[in-house]
């Protein structure tokens, strides 16, 4: 009977996500006409105001004020949305940015709105104001000071979407306080989304980059990392204070890597020597920052390089291994270099650096 009742129980649940399903079909059939009627009504009056704009007219004030009425429903301001992304093929781009220009005012006041509303809604809020405000340099700072007060809701996307269109902004102070706030937050924003989101800055990234620098204790490793990542991608004038952190045995792990990863990408002579060290070191706790080490080491030239990298061609760990291989093989070895490897008893340094070899030469014959 226990197994009887099971497949009952199963059996309802099945029927009642069906129901759910064409309920929520059907749903969307009905909203779908709405949604366009919306879109239609929306674009002829937006059509008016951009004809103006090529005639020279400013738009009108009625016009924004129906808009800022509108546009507190977030259906209207998706239907919106979707008027806007056409714009720039059916109008000159001086035009569309006359028209985005005068628009500011009503997305301010939207901005104030939406900050109030539940996190789904503030999150589309900063999603259209990351595609649809005047960007870089502007001197709106209010919309800024609303942004940063985004930043502060616990939802993922609000916050991505309000970092967008900060970066867009241009403005180095203002990135720096929002990373603050979301360091600070419960929300946890993956280093590779910060990083990227940093790389798209269209301001000044040499002063973005000293005030993050000066501020980076006061971040947590997580956040550092994205950081460190981000003047790796950037600049190879911090050789020196990247140095510092790594040779920083109190420093986190990953920042301690992020460090090591610098040199493999700037070539920086003081620090070959720790390399090498970090590279010949067997301790298998310390793998990662064997495996980091040695790829660095593919930007570094010499015996000494070499030997380090054949020696760690016999490590436990495969990925010590793969490095030490995929470094060896930027150094243009051949097979007489490394007749030690591929003669030896060691059939896991063998096959690691003959498949490497043997990978190289097909990718040539391609060529």
């Amino acid at each position: 009977m226990g197994i009887e009742y099971m497949l009952y129980f199963y059996g309802a649940v099945c029927l009642s996500m069906i129901m759910f399903n064409v309920a929520y079909a059907v749903f969307l059939r009905r909203s779908e006409p709405r949604m366009k009627r919306r879109t239609q009504a929306l674009s002829l009056l937006t059509d008016r105001q951009l004809k103006r704009l090529e005639l020279g007219k400013p738009v009108e004030e009625r016009y924004l004020r129906y808009l800022q009425r509108k546009l507190r429903h977030v259906k209207n301001l998706i239907a919106f949305d979707h008027v806007l992304r056409a714009l720039s093929s059916r109008y000159s781009v001086p035009g569309v940015q006359s028209y985005f220009a005068q628009l500011q005012p009503c997305i301010l006041s939207l901005s104030l709105v939406y900050r109030k509303r539940e996190n789904t809604q503030a999150a589309y809020f900063t999603y259209f104001l990351s595609r649809y405000m005047i960007h870089k340099h502007m001197p709106l700072q209010s919309l800024q000071e609303v942004l940063l007060e985004y930043m502060a809701k616990d939802n993922l996307y609000c916050q991505v979407n309000a970092l967008q269109a900060l970066y867009t902004f241009g403005s180095a102070e203002y990135i720096l306080n929002a990373l603050k706030i979301q360091d600070r937050g419960s929300v946890f924003l993956h280093e590779k989304i910060l990083t990227e989101g940093l790389l798209s800055f269209t301001g000044d990234h040499d002063c973005l980059i000293e005030l993050l620098w000066q501020e980076l204790h006061s971040f947590s490793p997580r956040t550092q990392l994205a950081i460190l990542n981000y003047i790796r991608f950037r600049t190879g004038s911090y050789a020196e204070e990247m140095f510092a952190l790594m040779e920083d045995s109190k420093q986190d792990k990953e920042v301690r890597l992020a460090a090591i990863r610098y040199f493999g990408r700037y070539h920086y002579q003081p620090a070959l020597e720790p390399l090498l060290a970090f590279a010949q070191n067997e301790d298998p706790v310390q793998w990662e920052y064997a495996t980091v080490s040695v790829s660095s080491l593919s930007r570094y030239e010499g015996h000494q390089v070499i030997e380090a990298l054949k020696k760690a061609l016999h490590s436990s760990n495969w990925y010590v291994r793969y490095a030490a291989a995929v470094s060896l093989e930027s150094q243009h070895v051949n097979y007489e270099d490394l007749i030690d490897i591929v003669a030896g008893n060691d059939r896991y340094a063998r096959e690691m650096m003959t498949y490497r070899l043997e990978s190289r030469r097909l990718q040539k014959a391609e060529v």
